[in-house]
């Protein structure tokens, strides 16, 4: 059975709902920068407490089913180092992160341009495309979930809005 929002109540059926999505989005799958800002476009609101592994999954379908955004603008700076303990916090971590991802694309595509095809892993972004975000989401996360976390490591369950946040840090280097 297919995993849905409504049927997610642990990181396990979490990341099999990130796989699935993965698979299905194909060439449907919204940019990265644009996903980025429908999900910061529902935060915070949309009826969100304190996020929970199904609510984590409904962000990330709701985002999915939101209007395009028409994307982000590349952004000069970094992504910075503020606490990401409030839906207003992750809102913007997720417009920083859209402005990154656009501004490390306009990069690689100059590098390429200049140096060849060879430069196109040559960015700070592990991935491209949406599905491909989603699954190093998901293979992150398979691979720490249940285990200890060193000290000072922002613990993945149970989910919190400093959790979501490194996912989402993590997402975009893991490979």
């Amino acid at each position: 059975m297919r995993p849905t929002q409504e049927t997610v109540a642990s990181g396990a059926e979490f990341v099999a709902l990130l796989e699935e999505l993965s698979r299905e989005l194909g060439a449907q799958a919204p940019t990265v920068d644009d996903f980025l800002l429908r999900r910061a476009g529902l935060l915070p609101g949309h009826g969100l407490g304190a996020p929970g592994w199904s609510g984590l999954a409904g962000q990330v379908c709701a985002a999915l089913d939101a209007p395009p955004t028409g994307g982000a603008t590349a952004a000069a700076g970094g992504l910075g180092q503020s606490a990401v303990d409030t839906p207003d916090a992750l809102r913007a971590l997720l417009e920083a992160l859209a402005a990154d991802f656009v501004r490390d694309s306009e990069g690689v595509a100059a590098a390429v341009a200049e140096h060849g095809r060879g430069w196109l892993d040559s960015g700070e972004w592990a991935h491209r495309t949406l599905p491909s975000v989603l699954d190093s989401w998901a293979a992150w996360l398979a691979a720490v979930l249940g285990r200890p976390r060193r000290s000072g490591l922002t613990p993945v369950e149970p989910v919190t809005w400093a959790g979501v946040a490194e996912q989402l840090l993590t997402a975009r280097v893991y490979e």
